[in-house]
């Protein structure tokens, strides 16, 4: 069968904004002064942002293929190996750390090994993509995973929708992008700030409004609108985005997280203003190659960062860090926690960059070679 010209077409702009996205939930993740920055301390949402732009991406790459003949295995089979490897190996570098701190080598903690959200049901459950879904309110073991997980079963439910009923993915979106948000204001005061009762809910609202944009009409992005409109849409677009993740913290306003973000992807996936050009550099459009990689990296090492500041403190007697509600954070010092911050970051990326380049690709790699395993007829572009 043929395909549409979109279903090969990648969107660098939106993966460097992906890119951006993954370092401001790094942020978001840091204890500390940093925490009391509106933009920082909401940070949270452009979760919802990744959940946007997979639908939107998966439909414009698969979906038009699952509706046809594309084997539902060889799609499931790149998915898996698409997110799976890199979350495994991370799970086992949590892993061997809390085997290390069992041995009590590196000292006491405010908690018991394999304790508290590092339990062994909890390890195996995320090892098979179902933490959200068992278990206590929680984000055990490596955090950001939750979101894996259950992005992984929306991977699912979007080809099984797309296999059974394909005219009526729209209709079917649509009621999602109604239904979810009312789900997630009844279910708690949390609103959007879920990860494990209402995650899945959480991730179908965005992934369903992702998918409604693919199959918005192409005019929509594609439509000539002269420079200086194109400029001012991206302006406009950047502005609301950060304007709303500062203000929106975990109240009900969050529930329109996904249609923000939908004009966000909507505008910059035409990629014609000046931002874009910025985007389309070469450092940002590494940031975006390594968005996943650390996205799934940088809790390990911050935590691992705040274990070596606590040994730091008590070698130097420099106070580098506090203990505050049981968490340990840096420095109410705002100058000295910004310094630490920055080889925070710097790790961050080095991590990723290795892992991108060792597990994540690799993983790609094998996937693929799997998936031609399947059967799929040859897809003439």
């Amino acid at each position: 069968m043929s395909i549409s010209v979109d279903s090969s077409h990648r969107y660098l702009a939106l993966d460097s904004l992906r890119g951006f996205c993954a370092c401001m939930v790094v942020l978001h993740h840091i204890p500390g002064p940093l925490e009391s920055i509106p933009l920082v301390k909401n940070s949270y949402l452009f979760v919802d942002f990744f959940f946007v732009l997979s639908g939107f991406v998966i439909g414009t790459s698969y979906g038009q293929r699952l509706a046809g003949d594309y084997s539902l295995g060889r799609y499931m089979v790149q998915r898996f190996f698409r997110v799976w490897p890199l979350h495994a190996f991370m799970l086992l570098m949590f892993l061997a750390f809390e085997v290390v701190y069992a041995t009590g080598a590196i000292g006491t903690a405010s908690r018991e090994p394999f304790g508290d959200n590092y339990t062994v049901p909890q390890l195996i459950q995320s090892f098979l993509l179902v933490q959200p879904f068992l278990g206590p309110d929680a984000a055990p073991w490596n955090g950001p995973s939750w979101s894996i997980a259950v992005e992984f079963w929306t991977y699912l439910i979007f080809a099984l929708a797309m296999k059974v009923a394909p005219r009526f993915i729209v209709p079917m979106c649509v009621a999602v992008v109604i239904v979810a948000p009312i789900m997630l204001a009844l279910g708690s005061d949390r609103n959007m700030y879920v990860f494990h009762d209402g995650a899945l809910t959480r991730c179908l609202f965005g992934f369903a409004a992702g998918v409604l944009l693919w199959k918005a009409p192409r005019t929509w992005r594609e439509k000539p609108l002269g420079r200086a409109a194109d400029e001012a849409l991206e302006v406009g677009a950047a502005v609301l985005c950060l304007a709303f993740v500062s203000v929106a913290w975990a109240g009900r306003l969050t529930l329109a997280a996904p249609l923000v973000f939908i004009a966000v992807v909507l505008v910059f996936s035409r990629e014609r203003g000046w931002i874009t050009k910025a985007l389309l550099t070469t450092p940002m459009l590494k940031l975006g190659a390594l968005s996943y990689s650390i996205y799934m990296v940088h809790l390990f090492i911050v935590w691992r960062y705040f274990n070596g500041l606590t040994l730091a403190e008590r070698i130097s007697g420099r106070d580098l860090v506090e203990q505050s509600e049981g968490v340990t954070r840096l420095t109410g010092d705002v100058l000295v926690s910004a310094l630490l911050t920055v080889p925070i970051i710097l790790i961050v990326l080095i991590a990723a960059a290795m892992t991108h380049r060792f597990i994540e690709l690799p993983g790609q790699q094998f996937g693929r070679k799997l998936a031609k395993g399947w059967g799929a007829r040859t897809i003439h572009k």
